[in-house]
C-alpha cells in the first residue's frame, strides 16, 4: 500500500512538472532570422544531407546574418554549388543606419 501512495505522489509530481514545462515552452521567443537548425544544417549537416547535396540537391537558406553566410563560404567551399541565400541580413553601419536585407528578387 505505501509503494501505490508513494506512485501516486511521484506521477502528481511528474505531471505539474510536465504542465509547466509545456506552458513555459508556449511563451518563449519566436525564432530569430537564421534559426538555429538551418545554421546546424548549414554548418554540420547529417550524413544524409550531405547525401542529398552529392546528388544535387540545392538547399535554400532564408533569413541568415551575413556573417553566417560568409562563414558557411569559407568553411564549406566545397558545398557551395549546393547552398542559396535568400534575404540575407546585413547589421547597422557604423554610421547609423538600419540593417538591411538584401533583395535577392526571389519572390
Amino acid at each position: 500500500m505505501v509503494f501505490l501512495h508513494r506512485t501516486g505522489a511521484f506521477a502528481v509530481i511528474l505531471s505539474c512538472t510536465g504542465f509547466f514545462s509545456v506552458h513555459a515552452a508556449s511563451h518563449s521567443p519566436p525564432a530569430e532570422p537564421g534559426s538555429e537548425w538551418q545554421t546546424r544544417r548549414l554548418m554540420t549537416p547529417t550524413p544524409s544531407q550531405l547525401d542529398a547535396e552529392s546528388r544535387g540537391r540545392v538547399f535554400i537558406y532564408d533569413s541568415l546574418g551575413i556573417g553566417q553566410v560568409e562563414a558557411a563560404m569559407d568553411q564549406n567551399f566545397d558545398r557551395i554549388e549546393n547552398m542559396m541565400f535568400t534575404r540575407v541580413h546585413h547589421p547597422p553601419t557604423t554610421e547609423g543606419g538600419s540593417e538591411e536585407v538584401e533583395d535577392d528578387g526571389c519572390d
